[in-house]
């Protein structure tokens, strides 16, 4: 069950959200740390030409969901395909925050994203704290869903393109792009760095930061 909303503040500017309900149990909801109400909450605010700068466009936004949400008893109802979350690329268990800034400037286009994320996984192939959705959930043994339990994970995510328009009816377009990701726990510190260029049209890539 679940409620999407919009609404326009501004003449450019919107805020827009959405919560949703997994399990609900009515005499147990004001419980934060009961698997028995699982839930997820998006908030953000999105607008176009900030600062009265034409074109220069921005999305802020905040996502939180508890452990467990999405999952199931059987694996094979819990929002997954091919083993993938469908909900959100973090899965569950997790708070996120997510800045986008846009400008256009004649063929020139430019975009940086920042993430950041905290979450809690699975110390080991043994136990379930709610992060992994593609996991059979157990009431009978998973019995707290407080956020960010199990080892605690930090995501840090930065990517930012350039990108020159070759053709509008196509928006063919040259792109050059940077991405820098680091997950880090008590287990492991990972780290990427990419550097991309190529020629781009209207095909898009739409989760590229989890």
């Amino acid at each position: 069950m679940g409620f999407t909303g919009k609404y326009k503040i501004f003449d450019k500017t919107a805020i827009y959200g959405q919560l949703l309900l997994d399990r609900f149990n009515v005499s147990d909801f004001l419980s934060g740390g009961n698997p028995d109400n699982t839930n997820g909450v998006q908030l953000g605010i999105r607008g176009a030409d900030l600062f009265k700068v034409k074109n220069f466009n921005y999305l802020f936004e905040f996502n939180t969901v508890k452990p467990y949400t999405y999952a199931s008893q059987q694996p094979i109802t819990s929002y997954t395909e091919l083993s993938e979350p469908l909900g959100d690329p973090l899965g569950a268990n997790f708070r996120e925050y997510i800045g986008i800034l846009n400008y256009s400037i004649g063929r020139f286009d430019f975009m940086g994203q920042l993430n950041y994320a905290k979450y809690g996984l699975d110390p080991n192939t043994t136990s379930n704290f709610g992060q992994d959705v593609t996991k059979a959930f157990n009431p009978s043994t998973e019995t707290t869903a407080n956020l960010g339990q199990g080892l605690a994970t930090s995501l840090r995510y930065a990517q930012g393109t350039v990108s020159l328009l070759i053709n509008p009816k196509y928006n063919l377009r040259f792109e050059l792009g940077g991405l820098y990701r680091q997950e880090t726990n008590a287990q492991k510190n990972l780290k990427t760095a990419l550097i991309t260029f190529g020629l781009r049209s209207t095909f898009r890539g739409i989760y590229s930061d989890f």
